[in-house]
């Protein structure tokens, strides 16, 4: 499987606290399957986690220096998950934020709260640069309750990418039954853990929920989506 949204780069934000801890992690997502993990720290300013990408890179030099002293079988991409507001272009472009890996894709979230930006607009300013906006855990967002703007999301060029943790209805049955009609209507694009310290992947059961109702092919899509590494 390929887990393209993670929090477990040591020391940044608030998923591991020390290497030790990211070391674990990682042991878990190759349990539950995953050969390829994209390394996503927060680039939040509000919320204090503001590690440029420069910083970053030290770090997951050592992390993968650590991976490799183990003999621990995974890629690790480096990349940012990116909350979004007006200066995430010029973030992109001074190289404070980055894209997954080295592809396009920018994996980049909204308020868990209430709607503070534009999404469409946030949309059409990074696929006008060339990214391929890749939106984090829209089933979260509180605002983003119909099918329909899902459509539109996917229509500008966005891509969708769910928690696990929702077809495992950790955020309650409506929204489990929500997203399950959403790879329904082929709206979703990638299913990844968003792993932290505090919250396990559960990569492996939610891959197990979509083969059951939809089918391996189907499941295979959505956990091992390689149009991430174009």
């Amino acid at each position: 499987m390929i887990d393209i949204h993670t929090h477990i780069l040591p020391c940044i934000d608030d998923g591991s606290p020390d290497i030790e801890t990211s070391i674990e992690l990682i042991k878990t997502e190759i349990e539950q399957g995953v050969t390829d993990i994209f390394v996503t720290p927060h680039y939040y300013h509000l919320r204090g986690f503001i590690s440029p990408v420069e910083e970053n890179k030290k770090l997951f030099r050592t992390l993968k220096e650590e991976v490799k002293k183990q003999g621990l079988e995974v890629n690790l991409y480096l990349g940012t998950e990116i909350y979004y507001n007006r200066k995430t272009l010029r973030n992109l472009k001074n190289n404070i934020v980055k894209p997954l890996g080295n592809s396009k894709h920018v994996l980049i979230e909204f308020s868990l709260s209430k709607e503070i930006e534009d999404i469409p607009e946030a949309i059409n300013n990074l696929t006008a640069k060339g990214y391929v906006p890749v939106i984090a855990h829209p089933e979260r967002y509180p605002y983003i309750k119909k099918i329909e703007p899902y459509v539109y999301m996917k229509k500008m060029g966005a891509k969708i990418q769910i928690n696990a943790s929702a077809l495992l209805g950790k955020y309650g049955g409506k929204i489990k039954k929500f997203v399950l009609k959403l790879i329904e209507k082929n709206l979703v694009d990638f299913v990844a853990s968003d792993m932290h310290n505090f919250r396990m992947d559960g990569l492996k059961d939610a891959y197990c929920v979509v083969e059951k109702v939809f089918s391996k092919e189907k499941a295979e899509q959505l956990f091992n989506n390689r149009t991430i590494f174009n």
